[in-house]
Parts: C-alpha cells; structure tokens; sequence
C-alpha cells in the first residue's frame, strides 16, 4: 500500500520504471466509489463517518497511493472563514461562503484573524486530533498533510470572484495589501498544522484563479504571493493543484512558484505537451481525462487510456491519475481499472 515515503521518492529519486497511481479524495470525488453518501452533512461533520469513508476508499484501491489519505476535509472555505463571512452546508454539495468584504476601501481596515482559533480552522484542528487518535487505536499513524487554499483563491472568495478580477485594474494596490494579508494567514496556518501535526511532509496548495487572469497580472499578484507560501516549507514536498488550462505564457510562471508536482487538468493539457512545454521541471500529477471514459466508459476504455498515458510518459515521471478529482458518479471498477493498467505491462 503505497504511503507518503513513495510520493517523497518519487520527487526526491530517479525516474521509476512504473509510474505511482494515485486516487485524489477530497469529498465529493469518491463518494460514487465508496458506494454513496446521502446526506453530504453527515460527512463534513461526523468524524467517524468522514474516518469510516476515507479508510474504505484507502481498502478498496490498496494499490493506490490515496492523496490525502485521512484528513479532516472541510471544502475549500476554511482559510476564507476565518476572516468571516456566512457559511452555508448542503446536503447534496459543498460548502459556500460569502463574500466577507463589501467594498474594497475595507481594506484599509482589515485585520489578521487569530490563526487556529477563527472560522473553521479549530474544527480542522480538533477533527484531524480525533482522527489521528482513532487511526492510532487501529496501529496507523497519520500522514502529514498540510494544506491551504491559495492567496488568489482566498482573496476571490474574501470579495467575490468577480470583484476580484475587476480590481485588479480598479484598485490593483487594495488588492496588493489584501493579498499580502491572505498570504500572511496562509503561511500562519500552514506553520500551525506543521506545529500541531510534528511537521508536513507533503504541502498542497489549492489555487484555481492564476490561469484566469493574464500573464501579467499572475506574475505581479499571484506568483510572489505563492512563492513565498512554498518557500516557507523547504523540507516539504510542494504540490500546486490547478486543474485549469495554461496557456504558454501561464506555463513558465507556473514552474517559478516552487511546486514539486501540478495535479494539472488532463482534459485541457494532454500529457504529451505537458513534458514538452515543462520540460520535466515539474511532475504532473494527472494524465486520465476525468471527464472522458472515466466518467462514460466501460473499465476496458478507461485501461487503453491509462495505458496510452503510460506509454507517454516513458522516461518521466508521472503521479498517474485523472488529472483533477473525479465527479462523483466515477465507479470503483473504473478507478481500478486505472490503478490495475498503471502498474501492469
């Protein structure tokens, strides 16, 4: 059963012979794999039902590496939370958030909220405690996960997306001041976890606006905001998780943030360019179109795919999966299916 040792080898070491199949879990991807989830309620805030589910997918896919494995999955809003702003929970979704700030002049005003103790991050803290004890109940420790949204994401859930992308030509120095503030929390948080959990061996970033605003703007907003999230964690490895399409001026930007591994969009970037446009800088963390045959095929299909991404990607290395999550409807026989083509000749 494949841990975080093989995923810090294969960044750290040579090009393996096969490539590391990989499972990402953040709830709802694998929720069709697990067999359903009625009330996605239940999930975010029954520990034991989030516990039970993660193991199951980690004991259905034993040959995957499960990335995160257990962790304590609260949606995307807990960094945004923490500065305010109404939360709202769905039984058939994800968590939302609403904007926190109104105007762009409150701003000026705005302050660091307590690290650890605002918004959702004690329930984070206090979920992934009892899990880890849980797990040690069982012989199992805990992998150490560290995880944030990223600046640009928090700042667009901070004002709303699309006050946030005006702004950057309306009032690029509060947007400036807003991100620094965004960044500052994030490495504050980060440096918690690592505190509470005896240090992060693996680091992801969840960031999905750089692609959406032009080159310019990612490279004097966004690119110094998530170099220096990642350059507080030098000993971890860095994962960037944007399933976006880049365009060739967004790509050289990209592999200047630090990041070890892109868990990339396989329906927008097919494995081929992304070596090429790469140059191997960066390990792609995908290569099976999420939307294809994953989703609509029979398991046959999905193993001709994976094994033509195989094939592809001879003498790189790969982190092989659907590049991005899964929707919920993906079935078990297809994600086997992929895990099986991955490892077999």
């Amino acid at each position: 059963m494949p841990d975080f040792q093989d995923l810090i080898r294969l960044v750290r070491g040579p090009v393996p012979e096969k490539p590391l199949p990989a499972i990402w879990n953040y709830f709802p991807c694998h929720a069709g794999a697990v067999g359903g989830v009625d009330n996605f309620l239940d999930y975010y805030f029954d520990v034991e039902m989030k516990l039970h589910l993660q193991l199951k997918i980690i004991d259905l896919l034993p040959e995957a590496l499960i990335l995160p494995g257990v962790f304590p999955d609260l949606g995307v809003i807990v960094e945004a939370s923490a500065f305010g702003g109404q939360m709202v929970w769905f039984e058939k979704g994800a968590p939302f958030i609403f904007p926190r700030i109104k105007e762009l002049r409150e701003i000026d005003e705005l302050k660091m909220p307590p690290v650890g103790l605002a918004g959702l991050m004690p329930l984070a803290l206090r979920q992934r405690e009892i899990m880890r004890r849980k797990l040690k109940e069982k012989g199992k420790e805990m992998e150490k996960w560290g995880f944030s949204m990223g600046p640009a994401e928090v700042t667009g859930l901070l004002l709303g997306y699309d006050k946030f992308y005006l702004a950057l030509y309306d009032d690029p120095k509060r947007i400036s001041r807003l991100m620094e503030i965004v960044t500052e929390l994030i490495v504050s948080w980060l440096q918690k976890q690592e505190n509470e959990f005896g240090g992060i061996e693996v680091l992801c970033l969840g960031e999905h606006v750089p692609h959406q605003v032009n080159p310019e703007q990612m490279k004097e907003f966004i690119l110094p905001c998530i170099k220096a999230a990642y350059s507080a964690f030098p000993k971890a490895v860095k994962i960037y998780h944007n399933e976006g399409f880049h365009s060739c001026q967004h790509i050289p930007l990209v592999l200047e943030f630090g990041a070890d591994i892109w868990h990339f969009g396989s329906d927008v970037h097919p494995i081929k360019d992304f070596y090429s446009q790469t140059q191997d800088r960066i390990i792609p963390f995908g290569g099976v179109n999420p939307h294809g045959v994953m989703l609509d095929g029979s398991p046959q299909q999905v193993g001709a795919e994976t094994r033509a991404v195989v094939e592809a990607a001879k003498e790189h290395k790969l982190l092989l999966s659907t590049g991005t999550g899964t929707t919920p409807e993906v079935t078990l026989e297809n994600l086997r299916a992929m895990v099986q083509a991955a490892l077999t000749d």
